[in-house]
């Protein structure tokens, strides 16, 4: 970012006219990184409604520096994939295939912040501009390598469960809400877990179906472990795999994202045990089969 400095003023400025400038001399424009320090040097003028900005401006600037990170290891990511020796292993097992969503978190957890700190916008935007970017590719990139026919057969095999919706309401309730040390299984685990995800996309199977059914999901925000932390993520194998598979459209910032997925697909998506944060697209709600009822 670009910042103002003056020989007897220690504070850094955003605007060179600010009003609580007290250096006499000329100023010195330079361009430097931003990070902690730069954000607690900056003068009270240079934010909107100071007092109020303060609040929360810490964790503001590290989800951001946080964000600068991520960036640099895309940066590193990209310069590696141009070596002539480099050969990518995504059906390996080490592969991150939700390393999307890691990023689509990072970049969701920043961009909040920033509208509380709105001085912090025209400085902050390049950046998220260009996560928006990584986490795209590398949804593309997972989008690849799944198989949607594994996808949509366990959600026809999820609609003949027995358990009431109820039943199944406490258990995701209790799954999402869980820290990382307990709750390691989803209650969709045993229809679609790590061994489905390793399976390459099989040949003629490409392709969304005529019939596709349109819905819009926002992204449930990754939930806090026992420390505190947010690493616990609340989406389950099947349902990370379903909106990278089916995703047409995205705001990535904002976390939600439009799919266009087969009707099996869709209405396990819509089932209301699950409570995922979706809702179906006007266009398609005259034709489109229910969610299932409770049992």
């Amino acid at each position: 970012m670009d910042v103002v400095t003056w020989d007897d003023d220690n504070l850094v400025h955003s605007n060179p006219a600010c009003r609580d400038t007290v250096g006499t001399g000329p100023g010195e424009t330079r361009r430097v990184r931003f990070g902690a320090d730069s954000a607690f040097s900056m003068c009270g003028c240079c934010r909107v409604e100071p007092v109020a900005a303060d609040a929360g401006l810490a964790d503001a600037v590290f989800d951001l520096v946080t964000l600068y990170d991520a960036l640099q290891e895309e940066a590193e990511e990209a310069e590696n994939r141009q070596e002539p020796d480099y050969i990518p292993d995504f059906l390996g097992p080490n592969f991150n295939r939700d390393h999307w969503r890691n990023l689509q978190f990072r970049l969701s957890v920043t961009a909040e912040g920033v509208r509380a700190h709105p001085w912090l916008d025209d400085w902050v935007r390049p950046a998220l501009t260009r996560v928006a970017a990584h986490v795209e590719r590398r949804c593309e990139e997972q989008r690849t390598l799944i198989d949607t026919a594994t996808i949509e057969q366990a959600a026809a095999a999820l609609q003949q469960r027995e358990q009431s919706t109820e039943q199944l309401a406490q258990f995701w309730q209790a799954w999402r809400q869980r820290d990382e040390w307990g709750f390691t299984t989803s209650p969709d685990y045993a229809y679609y877990d790590k061994d489905a995800r390793l399976h390459p996309p099989r040949a003629g199977l490409a392709g969304r179906s005529a019939a596709a059914v349109e819905v819009s999901v926002r992204l449930p925000p990754i939930g806090p472990d026992g420390d505190g932390f947010r690493l616990v993520e609340p989406l389950s194998m099947w349902e990370i795999a379903a909106l990278a598979a089916y995703r047409t459209t995205a705001d990535w910032a904002a976390g939600v994202i439009t799919l266009a997925a087969p009707p099996v697909v869709a209405q396990e998506l819509l089932c209301p045990a699950r409570g995922l944060d979706i809702t179906l697209r006007a266009a398609c709600a005259d034709r489109t089969p229910q969610p299932p009822a409770a049992s």
